[in-house]
């Protein structure tokens, strides 16, 4: 394998943001670069052992860039690849996206020199850095069209991260009623107090964006307390919603 001067780790959900961190990257650099990232095949041949490749450029890049969000930050394969270069004494760089910034990052992340990937001002530092280590003049890019993309998939990846976190909560509190509202069709289900304020941050997002009709219609005396009756009306929005490939509770 050729050696990789740039390692950008990531995980599988933000793989489109990889390759945009590593078309960017190479382009700004006039393909004096070679970025790796895991998810893209020309970083990792068919046929090849995708750990091996992995571990082979860790150990030759010379900087790793670290994509930040509030879901990757919680995967133990983040941290184990910083870790790595963090051991080898090379650059490590945290770059922050959808709903997470450098002040925000846990440790040992925090420990680090991090940029928000949508910042213009921040991402022109990162130039004159790579810049430096491969001994090259600081190129001239026009971040424009590479901070517009960045900000259209975290406008998705946010979205899709928020709408599949309050199906799984329908789920979970409908039970059997979960596909007749797939099907399309109202459905009431009980809640207990216990849960209720849990399900109740939902109800404004799926409103805003005119998803569900979420309301309480009644209540029920149990052993247990006092149990809140829901009824869940489809809108406008939701059956593109429910037949979305990013949509991944559909039973």
């Amino acid at each position: 394998m050729s050696k990789k001067v740039v390692f950008v780790s990531h995980i599988e959900e933000e793989k489109e943001l990889a390759i945009q961190v590593k078309q960017f990257i190479e382009v700004a650099f006039l393909g004096i670069i070679d970025v790796f990232v895991s998810s893209d095949e020309n970083s990792i041949p068919l046929g090849q052992k995708w750990l091996d490749d992995i571990t082979e450029a860790l150990k030759c890049c010379i900087i790793e860039i670290v994509l930040c969000s509030p879901k990757s930050v919680e995967k133990p394969w983040i941290n184990f690849e910083a870790g790595a270069g963090w051991i080898r004494d090379i650059p490590v760089i945290p770059l922050c996206h959808s709903g997470i910034q450098p002040s925000n990052l846990p440790m040992p992340l925090n420990l680090l020199q991090a940029a928000n990937l949508n910042s213009v001002s921040e991402l022109k530092l990162l130039l004159p850095l790579l810049a430096n280590i491969i001994g090259s003049s600081i190129p001239n890019y026009n971040f424009t069209d590479f901070v517009d993309k960045v900000k259209m998939f975290e406008k998705k990846y946010i979205f899709w991260n928020e709408c599949n976190h309050c199906f799984s909560l329908i789920k979970k509190y409908s039970g059997t009623a979960y596909s007749t509202l797939l099907s399309g069709d109202t459905i009431n289900f009980y809640i207990s107090d216990i849960e209720k304020e849990n399900f109740h941050k939902i109800i404004p997002f799926l409103s805003k964006e005119n998803i569900l009709d979420c309301r309480s219609v009644g209540t029920s005396i149990t052993g247990n307390g006092i149990d809140t009756k829901y009824r869940l009306s489809p809108l406008g929005n939701f059956s593109m919603i429910v037949k979305d490939e990013e949509f991944i509770y559909s039973c």
